[in-house]
């Protein structure tokens, strides 16, 4: 499956066009940079016509071929219903062929199991986090757009999500604004700034030295494999 963006512009966005083919990418940029916009542009949430899915717009496709195509995670669970629990909220995402049974796999492998019975409006932003996460994954679109997945995470549970990343077999894309994240997850990498794409390449070139004090100045050092704020 191919998706190309074609010069993709909005009050956001700046002249964008990447192609990609079942290729897994990271999206990094700071607050503001335009890394939503561009995701929701993707999936059509946005209407616009710059974007492909095998040579067809995407906002031409039909409900059913979209679903089965492209899923967008957000950042943030937002439920309407006070009364729907963790466990009825993901059987709503048990689409293309998920089972209930990966649905138990998923919610073990994320430590989440004993949440089922919970009002997803009374757990912790973190367990929010999860369960938004893990009703991703049970989506099974071809093409799964994560925004920041480990966001109000603590550490072992940002470590449950990179290895369900790594396991999970779809196609992926992680906004994130967490180098390490994107460091150890390697995937091609797209860093937006002000709307403009400003690197589209690997990982590897992306991390190097050179490249990252082009794009952040002195503010980020390398420190033991890991990337650190440089408070000086």
């Amino acid at each position: 499956m191919k998706l190309h963006v074609n010069n993709a512009t909005t009050s956001y966005l700046r002249n964008i066009s990447f192609e990609l083919e079942n290729e897994n990418v990271v999206i990094l940029g700071s607050n503001g940079a335009g890394k939503t916009t561009l995701a929701k542009i993707m999936v059509a949430l946005e209407e616009n016509d710059h974007v492909t899915l095998d040579g067809e717009r995407i906002s031409r496709l039909s409900s059913k071929r979209r679903a089965e195509a492209v899923n967008f995670i957000p950042s943030k669970l937002e439920i309407f219903d006070e009364y729907i629990d963790v466990e009825e909220f993901l059987q709503l995402s048990l689409l293309n062929g998920s089972t209930r049974c990966e649905m138990e796999t998923i919610l073990k492998q994320l430590e989440i199991e004993h949440l089922k019975n919970s009002s997803c409006k009374c757990i912790s932003s973190g367990e929010a986090q999860l369960v938004l996460f893990a009703s991703g994954l049970l989506h099974n679109a071809a093409l799964s757009i994560f925004d920041e997945p480990t966001a109000n995470l603590d550490s072992d549970k940002k470590i449950k999500v990179y290895e369900a990343l790594k396991e999970f077999s779809g196609w992926k894309i992680v906004i994130t604004h967490d180098l390490n994240l994107a460091y150890q997850l390697g995937y091609r990498v797209l860093y937006l700034e002000h709307g403009r794409l400003l690197y589209d390449g690997s990982c590897q070139s992306f991390f190097d030295p050179l490249n990252l004090e082009k794009l952040f100045g002195n503010s980020i050092k390398k420190v033991d494999e890991y990337f650190m704020v440089n408070y000086r």
